[in-house]
């Protein structure tokens, strides 16, 4: 009989009682759950009645619809009945068996076969129980059981069957074959069988999930897959699937296709997706707010617990299993020294399989514990913060880091040293790039530490369970070597401090770095007009050198740190043999030194992975506290939907003092006047209903400060501020309405136009509608009245034509024409507009003014217009209100702010009549005396399609929809992923970067020499403790400790000094690979950089940087490392083993090679992927962030988080099949690793010519051998990943450049001393396929004469300019400056000589100085003289400084210097900003100086002032001004009419109004009667 019986039995047993435990757990639980129902549902509905960001459906909680799950329910019952038919028959035998053992010659075995056929009872009802159940959840719950029973039993029976014993019955008397053996071998045979039906058996159908409620239309229609099971099989799969993770493989077979896309790949279970986490977490802190410190932590423990459970369970139950084989390995050693010729080789295949059994244990657990920290853990926490901060973003008060000064900062600080710590708090998250990195750097932290928690729980196990095992083998040395390891932790530690002060030195040069470039990029227009590009490269090269500087030092440390984690095992090791041999005199056998070298090395990663994950922990630990301060931030007030409270449209002031916002933390005081803000002192308005309302006022005001007021987005300290603003999920709810035309228009709503338009990347159309339904006549009728349409039939595309990012491909005009028809389209009642009037011409401002602003569209919706054309906009304003400094000016009826001497200083001065009554007359009066002007008739009735104004439009009854369209073309180009392997070249281009021949042949040579150390140092200490006793005595403990010892050092230093090498290297490949990039980014021409989306070139500036920085030169190492060390490996132990090792690892050779080649394509197309997901969801963020206060305004915020998380869940998908992949890998490599393992082994075993000190030597290699290869292929993958991020960069470093920046002969330094200009047949296109834009031009511009020019948008006004630049190339003829052909000369020395202001003003952050001296060439007495001709500062020195409560309020901040100037100069208003440009300009003093529309943004007061400014200041310079005030052009040389790129009128602006028929009369005409006499006055008709 096989011994143990008794206790395998009573196993059993046991595992019967545990396994009906846990159901009766189980069904409690659901009990408990079930009850309530139907209150909870109401309970949740009130919950979430009132929040308006709960955007779950019902369909966001299941996993997919069964697919045919009748069939799939027909077939497991059939399995199911073979399962019957086993266990009935196990039973039978049971049962057989305890009869007989009743009989009294039944060798008293009662007890132990009652307790097996209780086992196999428990079994059989549980199949049986089986069979009805018809549910996935049941279903499952019963396989599981039922699989680990079988399993625990047929491991049991199979490991009393080989366990030898005393009364062991030798093969040789086989008649004596008792029946109780041939009855334990069919049981063991039965249970292994059910076993494995059992386990394979699918614990559900497979699913299916529509791919629209959770993709883009775009990624379902790359989808190339054509299967309908497109769920992950994780829910449904068998329990062998599920602990090999073979439900991956079928993301691994589609590596194989050509390419893979996102919509291929299957759909994350319910929980994996990211509404369901927003939910759940979301639910957990409405439920109670955050607390500052831990709560947030805890937070995200309470909603994970479950999956934070399961990876510390896995890792206590791992901890002791890493000792299994190093413990099988000494008994295996043991007994081969002890029976050398193999005589009983019973316990050596128990030993054998042992280790093998232990490696497979082991294994499992680590890879499901890995599962759950990487696939689950870290997935959840990414989603879980991801949404919470973006959902946060949509109601925190958009803040803009204001502008106090430096200078004025230290003073505060002197006085009050915690006002200034908060002030940097308050200013943490003020710059979008800021909030930005917590959601992209911060998340990330905090997730990747779900892979390194389990150390916590892991290591303090390992490092009990590993002493004892080395006190059993070395006695007290172990405790020596301990000690020294304790010695080696401060050192740790000191190195790990050192780590992260340059680590944070790094990210901030790095941060650094990016938002430069971020700037550089955004104004990179600007860069190229003044041929800055060469400066700022070497302002960027410069901060690159610091940071390189710091990679170096961290590489330097993290070599050291390498080193010593290297060395503490070896010396310890070291101290204890030679503790153990030369100080207590044993003898050192081959069984305990080559697991005590085993045992160390597996400590040497508890112990290390301690502090490391303590370091984490505090990183993590800062991370956590930025995201929940940022939680924390002061919000905007909530908003009622729109069914709670009766819409009330008052829009009333009361006795309020309003400031910019700035950052509170939700819970402090009630706002303090900050000090040396800009506010409005006591405002008190009341806003008609249903009627237009001007506010108007000198630059810099306070207008749009009012505006945030309405919105609910700025500070009011003291009154209030009643306006109805829209409900966050307004745009949500109204997206499937279908309504008729009187109920469009929704009380209560708002809709808002800021002075920047703020566009998405998506079509115009898309960008008109916002989410609701397409209402075509609506439609049609606002492009109409936004006179859009002329401007649709230039685009190719249309209203599809794609809108680049930041509407990089529109004018100005268009911007904000788009922008507005979003407004009209919407169906707000409310509609605030700022200074919608002052990117477009006169005409079109005409045209929007009565069309639109007072058109029947805005019938009865309230509409309050920020404008500086106070003229045009007077006749049909009901209410007034003029604001000056922050103060009120006037605010009433209009016929009092007609009669009031406020209006004079803000309208044009006028020249006869002052009556403000006749435009409007003109205006309704249709029988104008100029019926032969075209200009004329069109701006009344609109008929004449033919009259060059921008407002041409097409007669509404005839739709655009018939026209036939071709698919539009993309301008920011879809982005690109390479397909399949790296290319050469790529690989060719690192090699080259990182150093010439020399370089590589050192390296290589000093890597040889690295694989090979190891090896020595085991053949010694084969050599040591398989030595003779006689040779032992003789040489002395000594000598061998010695030559160990130097072995071992030598190689510790070789290994160091190869990073060395290697990272000298990548450092030298870094700079030259950035340089390469930035210059060709810098110089490439202007069309790339309007076609390429900036998020998509900071990404290669960015995260592609930091990964060929930080990540490529280590994967590089690290994979030639593992495969040299793989390359030995193979060669001593085939040495060691002979030949049947060498047949053995050639065939587990193309095993391996078959699953790293499949890996390998997967892991490569996850990464890809995973690149290419991210850049959509960066640019969500970085929208979002940008037009909060619009999204709030239009009530979209709902509808925008929920295509957040369709984004997210778009990226996380990929990420998620990375990490699954990769598990996949190593469930495969592991098994294939204890194989290996258990084959040297029972080689070991049956090969008497194997010594045990030679055993040893292979058991040591093979074991390492596997985790060598698992991580060479992981390395190579990572390699090869890494390698895209080079080959993204290798893209972006190849592209076409501009012409050359000098050409000899260089011009004269004194060029253009003249300024004349002469075109001669000047014919423009953007690209040779597309259609000229300029036709033939020919003109003279004499020195030193201003030349206007006019004419409506696209027609070739902006192309003209910018071909002075050579922005575009001229296609045929010339311009000539001076006599010289600009053609002919540099880049750099054309742009520095000529001077442009162009239409979007760019400006730098920095101070104001920085701003408008750059390269510090200006004294201050210029800069502040430039300011002054500008108007930022009053000519007089009088003091416009208020005070209240003592503190200076609306001081002038362009009189300091130092004054702090924000990312994109936010903290100035537009208007500002051009001024800001035109001061830059006049420091510059050109002879040529270009403006395009320079001063559309500023009031006409000071727009008159600085037409006077500049015709002093370049009374010299030749001038070429496009404007669309004719005001600022009247009094010019000449004017030069340009329509569809022709010349139609160049001539004196006196000789054209004096010609009735010419149309610049015409132009002036249309401004109304009072202007046009103005105008004819001015021109001296």
């Amino acid at each position: 009989m096989p011994p143990y019986q008794l206790l395998l039995a009573e196993a059993l047993v046991g595992a019967t009682a545990i396994s009906s435990f846990a159901l009766f757990l189980a069904r409690s639980q659901q009990q408990k759950v079930r009850l309530p129902t139907t209150q909870d549902a109401s309970l949740a509905g009130d919950v979430n009645q009132d929040d308006p960001f709960n955007v779950t459906k019902p369909e966001d909680f299941i996993d997919g619809e069964p697919i045919d799950e009748d069939a799939f329910w027909f077939k497991m019952r059939n399995r199911k009945l073979l399962l019957v038919l086993l266990s009935a028959t196990i039973l039978a035998l049971e049962g057989v068996s305890l009869g007989w053992s009743a009989y009294p010659d039944g060798q008293n075995m009662l007890a132990e076969h009652i307790f097996r056929t209780t086992f196999g009872l428990y079994v059989s009802v549980l199949v049986v129980r089986s069979v009805g159940q018809c549910t996935t959840d049941l279903h499952s719950e019963s396989m599981i059981h039922i699989t680990t029973l079988t399993f625990f039993s047929s491991v049991l029976h199979l490991g009393a069957a080989i366990l030898p014993s005393s009364d062991s019955i030798s093969a040789r008397n086989l008649q004596a074959f008792p029946p109780s053996l041939a009855f334990w071998y069919s049981m063991t045979i039965l249970y292994t069988l059910t076993f494995v039906i059992i386990a394979t058996t699918p614990c559900g159908p497979p699913l299916h999930f529509s791919p629209s409620l959770i993709y883009s239309q775009k990624t379902i229609d790359n989808a190339t897959s054509e299967s309908y099971e497109n769920v992950c099989g994780l829910p449904g799969t068998s329990v062998i699937d599920y602990l090999f993770f073979r439900y991956v493989t079928r993301v691994v077979q589609l590596g194989s296709s050509v390419s893979v896309e996102i919509g291929d790949l299957p759909i994350l279970p319910a929980k994996m997706r990211a509404t369901n986490q927003f939910f759940r977490m979301r639910m957990n802190l409405r439920a109670s707010p955050l607390k500052p410190g831990w709560d947030l932590a805890w937070r995200l423990i309470t909603v994970n617990k479950l999956a934070f459970g399961a990876e510390i369970m896995l890792a206590v139950a791992a901890a002791p299993m890493w000792f299994g084989s190093p413990f099988f390995v000494r008994k295996l050693i043991a007994y081969l020294e002890d029976d050398p010729d193999r005589l009983d080789k019973g316990w050596g295949w128990v030993y054998a399989l042992g280790q093998f059994a232990s490696l497979i244990i082991v294994t499992q657990l680590n890879s499901q514990m890995w599962y759950y920290a990487t696939s689950v853990i870290q997935m959840r926490l990414r989603m879980q913060l991801n949404t919470m901060l973006f959902a946060k973003t949509l109601v925190r008060k958009d803040v803009v880091s204001s502008g106090t000064s430096a200078s004025d900062e230290k003073n505060d600080k002197k006085s009050n040293t915690a006002d200034g710590e908060k002030g940097e708090e308050e200013n943490e998250f003020s710059s979008k790039a800021q909030v930005m990195t917590l959601m992209t750097t911060d998340v990330d932290r905090v997730a990747e530490f779900s892979y390194h928690l389990f150390a916590l729980a892991d290591s303090p196990i390992e490092i009990v369970v590993g002493t004892t095992l080395l006190y059993s083998m070395l006695g007290v040395s172990s405790f020596i070597g301990l000690a020294v390891i304790c010695l080696f932790l401060p050192l740790n530690h000191l190195a790990g401090k050192v780590v992260i002060s340059t680590q944070d030195n790094l990210m901030k040069a790095r941060d650094e770095r990016v938002s430069l470039m971020n700037e550089i990029l955004g104004g990179i227009r600007m860069l190229k007009f003044m041929a800055w590009e060469r400066s700022f490269e070497k302002r960027v090269m410069t901060i690159r050198e610091r940071e390189l500087k710091y990679q170096k030092l961290n590489y330097r440390i993290e070599v050291m740190f390498a080193a010593i984690w290297e060395a503490s095992p070896l010396i310890v090791t070291l101290v204890s043999f030679w503790h153990f041999a030369v100080w207590r005199q044993q003898t050192l056998s081959p069984s305990i030194a080559f697991t005590s070298m085993m045992v160390f090395n597996e400590m040497r990663f508890a112990m290390n992975a301690l502090p490391e994950t303590f370091i984490n922990l505090l990183q993590v630990h800062v991370s956590l506290k930025r995201i929940g301060k940022y939680l924390q931030l002061t919000e905007v007030a909530p908003v009622p939907p729109l069914s709670a409270a009766p819409a009330i449209n008052t829009i009333a002031v009361q006795s309020a003092n309003i400031t910019w916002p700035h950052d509170r933390s939700a819970d402090s005081s009630a706002a303090s006047t900050p000090r040396h803000k800009f506010m409005l002192v006591d405002l008190a308005l009341k806003f008609p209903e249903g009627q237009l309302s001007l506010v108007c006022g000198k630059l810099g005001s306070g207008k749009t400060l009012l505006l945030l007021a309405l919105l609910g987005e700025a500070d009011i300290l003291t009154g209030q501020v009643i306006c109805p603003r829209s409900p966050p999920d307004a745009l949500a709810s109204f997206a499937n309405q279908k309504v008729t035309k009187e109920e469009w228009i929704v009380p209560g709503v708002c809709a808002y136009v800021p002075q920047a338009a703020w566009l998405r990347n998506a079509s115009i159309q898309d960008n008109i509608l916002f989410g609701l339904p397409l209402d075509e006549e609506r439609y049609h009728k606002t492009l109409e009245i936004c006179a859009l349409i002329s401007d649709l039939k230039i685009l190719e595309d249309g209203d599809q034509s794609e809108i680049g990012e930041r509407g990089v491909n529109l004018s100005g005009g268009q911007k904000a024409r788009v922008s507005l028809a979003r407004a009209v389209y919407s169906r707000a009642s409310i509609l605030l507009l700022d200074d919608v009037l002052s990117a477009v011409d006169a005409h079109t401002a005409h045209h929007i003014y009565f069309k639109c602003i007072k058109g029947e569209l805005m019938h009865g919706r309230t509409v309050i217009l920020v404008s500086h054309h106070v003229q045009l906009c007077l006749t049909g304003a009901s209410y007034v209100v003029a604001l000056d400094n922050g103060h009120l000016l006037f605010a009433g009826e209009r016929e009092a702010f007609e009669a009031s001497p406020v209006k004079g200083t803000l309208v044009q001065t006028m020249g006869g009549a002052g009556k403000g009554q006749s435009v409007a007359s003109a205006s309704k009066d249709t029988s104008v005396t100029a019926g032969d002007s075209p200009v004329a008739t069109l701006v009344q009735d609109d008929m004449e399609p033919e009259p060059i104004s921008e407002t041409t439009s097409t007669v509404v009854n005839e739709p655009l929809a018939n026209v036939e369209r071709k698919a539009p073309r993309k301008v920011v180009e879809d982005e690109k992923r390479a397909v399949g392997r790296v290319s050469r070249d790529v690989w060719e281009l690192y090699v080259k970067s990182c150093g010439t021949y020399g370089f590589w042949t050192w390296f290589l040579s000093i890597l040889v020499m690295g694989a090979l150390c190891p090896v020595a140092e085991n053949w010694w200490l084969k050599t040591w403790s398989g030595s003779s006793t006689e040779e032992a005595e003789a040489k002395g403990p000594v000598y061998y400790i010695v030559i160990y010892g130097a072995i071992t050092l030598t190689g510790v230093l070789i290994s160091t000094y190869r990073y060395f090498v290697l990272y000298n290297g990548s450092i030298h490949a870094s700079t030259v690979l950035y340089q390469q990039l930035l210059e060709t980014v810098l110089f490439a021409d202007i069309r790339f950089h309007d076609t390429v989306s900036r998020g998509r070139l900071l990404n290669r500036f960015g995260k592609d940087f930091e990964g060929i920085d930080s990540r490529l030169a280590d994967n590089f190492g690290r994979s030639l490392i593992f495969a040299l060390s793989f390359f030995v490996t193979v060669v001593s132990v085939t040495f060691a083993g002979g030949v049947p090792f060498l047949i053995a690892i050639i065939i587990l050779g193309f095993i391996y090679y078959d699953v790293s080649k499949d890996y390998g394509q997967a892991a490569r197309d996850m990464r890809r992927l995973d690149s290419v997901a991210r850049s959509p969801l960066y640019s969500i963020y970085g929208e979002t962030i940008a037009g909060a206060p619009i999204l709030r305004a239009f009530g979209a915020s709902s509808k925008f988080l929920r295509d957040m998380l369709r984004c997210v869940d778009t990226n996380t998908n990929p990420n998620y099949w990375q990490w699954a992949v990769n598990r996949w890998l190593s469930a495969r490599f592991d098994l294939l690793s204890a194989t290996t393992v258990g084959v040297t082994g029972l080689i070991a075993v049956s090969t008497p010519t194997i010594s045990a000190a030679l055993a040893g030597f292979a058991l040591s290699f093979a074991g390492g051998m596997t985790w060598t290869l698992l991580f060479l292929v992981r390395r190579f993958v990572g390699l090869e990943q890494s390698m895209v991020a080079l080959e993204r960069v290798k893209e972006y470093s190849e592209l076409k450049r501009e012409p050359p920046e000098y050409i000899e002969p260089r011009p004269p330094a004194s060029w253009p001393d003249q300024g004349a200009i002469k075109c001669e047949n000047l014919i423009i296109r953007y690209a040779p396929e597309l259609p000229d834009v300029l036709h033939n031009l020919n003109f003279e511009v004499h020195p030193g004469e201003k030349v206007g020019i006019l004419g409506r948008t696209g027609s070739g006004k902006s192309t003209l300019a910018l071909s002075f630049f050579r922005f575009v190339e001229a296609t045929e003829g010339c311009i000539t400056i001076d006599n010289l052909d600009i053609s002919k000369m540099g880049l750099s020395d054309l742009r520095s000589k000529l001077t442009i202001i162009p239409q979007d003003p760019t400006i730098l952050s920095g101070t104001l100085r920085s701003t408008l001296d750059v390269f510090s060439e200006y004294e201050d007495t210029e800069i502040f003289e430039a300011l002054r001709r500008v108007h930022l500062i009053p000519s007089d020195a009088t003091n416009d400084v208020v005070e209240i409560d003592g503190v200076e309020v609306n001081v002038n901040v362009f009189r300091n210097l130092e004054s702090s100037v924000s990312e994109g100069g936010e903290n100035f208003s537009t208007g500002e900003k051009q001024l800001l440009c035109m001061a830059r300009a006049i420091l510059k003093r050109s002879k040529v100086l270009v403006m395009d529309e320079a001063t559309a943004s500023v009031d006409y007061a000071t727009d008159e002032l600085i037409g006077k400014t500049i015709r002093e200041e370049f009374a010299n310079s030749t001038i070429l001004t496009i404007a669309h005030r004719l005001r600022t052009v009247i009094d010019y040389d000449r004017v030069m009419l340009l329509d569809e790129g022709k010349i139609v009128e160049f001539d004196r602006p006196a000789v054209l109004l004096s010609n009735p028929s010419s149309q610049f009369y015409g132009l002036c005409e249309a401004t109304g009667e009072n202007e046009f006499a103005m105008l004819k006055n001015l021109a001296g008709v």
